[in-house]
């Protein structure tokens, strides 16, 4: 994710990075970053048999795709409607987690195994080109479970975030004390501007 974020060094520091944010803009990054959407984008590229390389700054290919084209759309279709902000910022309990981590399961696992041609985990058979689709031959199980494996570790994240409402609680904490330093800032030169005046009996 540091990617995404890179400080311009400037000549001046002895570290060679100064950090330029304010309060509000480190909130914002932090936010930023652990955004869903950003989730769902590296999941997409993951698929893809790409990764984000720093020096080109750009995603580079590096292998074959986990899955084509047809599958990969499903995936990022039905995890849109669930890897949002609505997702991390909700309260749940551990009995609801599991629940809902429990319905992503079966949905990717029912999905799979009634798409195995089409998700091109057989070989195409006599009418793949018409998108008439038989499911025949040997699964490549061994695929289909580290996809589903990557599916599964991403929705755990991302819903864990919400477990007893910890993540609206750290934002809201980090927003508050941004507050409370910004009001502390303001005030503080008029407090200065109070203690001189009664020292000099002004």
């Amino acid at each position: 994710m540091d990617e995404y974020f890179q400080e311009e060094p400037q000549p001046n520091s002895p570290m060679g990075v100064v950090p330029s944010y304010t309060p509000e803009e480190k909130v914002e990054n932090i936010v930023g970053q652990i955004d869903p959407q950003r989730i769902l984008d590296n999941l997409n590229h993951s698929l893809k048999g790409e990764y984000y390389s720093k020096e080109e700054s750009k995603w580079i290919k590096i292998g074959e795709e986990l899955i084509n084209d047809a599958g990969r759309g499903w995936i990022i279709s039905y995890f849109t409607s669930i890897l949002n902000n609505a997702s991390t910022m909700g309260t749940i309990d551990e009995t609801r987690f599991g629940y809902l981590m429990e319905g992503i399961i079966r949905t990717v696992t029912r999905e799979f195994r009634n798409n195995l041609e089409k998700f091109g985990f057989v070989p195409p058979g006599s009418r793949y080109k018409e998108k008439i689709y038989e499911n025949k031959g040997t699964p490549d199980t061994a695929r289909m479970d580290s996809i589903a494996e990557i599916i599964y570790q991403r929705a755990c994240l991302v819903f864990s975030r919400s477990l007893s409402g910890s993540e609206n609680k750290r934002i809201f904490q980090s927003l508050l004390m941004r507050d409370n330093l910004s009001y502390g800032e303001q005030m503080q030169p008029q407090q200065k501007s109070g203690w001189i005046s009664r020292v000099l009996g002004r």
